[in-house]
């Protein structure tokens, strides 16, 4: 049988879903935490932020949450190279703020006090279809949020996927690693400083991407 989109399981597992069912109205416990080969910035640092503002790029698998006390970070895909996109990549979440991790605009105005975050590890099926199709399980790294409000953990991981042109037909799909990084708005003087520089001829790589 052909292992294709309609054989293949997107559902997420982090490692902490055996405890997460452990009688009812229980609070989950915090998933174990991945620091030894992220890139990024501890995601910890979040804990105690109010969220305030969630822009989705409509360009880039890049997320920017924007809190209540003027910082920026970034959820990114390791490894995406903004002019070399590769393999379609897509940031997706199983949680039931789908709609606000998501937003239909690209963009939404929230008030959300983050009372946890950390990395955790996830296992997912991946596959190829072809005349010898292959599958796995795939393990990568999320990002695993939780606020005030509830006592869930809501999870943001990456996917890659290619579909047939033709039929629709997902003939792939894997996961990558994401992770957070600040985002450095620059100031008006700067921003006057790189514009010369570009006049210039100078070409500093960037570090933030535009939405």
């Amino acid at each position: 049988m052909s292992y294709s989109e309609d054989t293949a399981s997107t559902s997420s597992r982090t490692t902490a879903s055996s405890s997460s069912n452990n009688g009812k109205g229980r609070a989950r416990e915090r998933p174990p935490s991945l620091r030894l080969h992220s890139i990024g910035v501890d995601p910890s640092i979040l804990a105690g932020k109010v969220l305030k503002h969630i822009r989705r790029s409509s360009e880039h698998p890049a997320m920017s949450l924007s809190f209540a006390d003027g910082t920026t970070y970034q959820i990114l895909v390791d490894g995406y190279d903004p002019r070399h996109k590769g393999v379609p990549k897509v940031l997706e979440t199983m949680s039931p703020l789908e709609h606000l991790f998501n937003p239909p605009g690209g963009h939404v105005a929230v008030d959300m006090a983050v009372t946890d975050c950390t990395l955790v590890t996830m296992a997912d099926h991946a596959f190829e279809a072809g005349p010898r199709e292959q599958r796995w399980y795939q393990k990568h790294l999320g990002i695993a949020f939780r606020f005030d409000d509830d006592r869930m953990w809501h999870c943001i991981s990456a996917m890659l996927e290619v579909r047939d042109e033709e039929s629709g037909r997902c003939t792939f799909r894997s996961y990558d690693d994401v992770y957070l990084q600040p985002r450095v708005v620059r100031d008006r003087a700067s921003q006057k400083g790189s514009e010369r520089n570009r006049r210039a001829g100078a070409h500093a790589p960037k570090t933030n991407w535009k939405y």
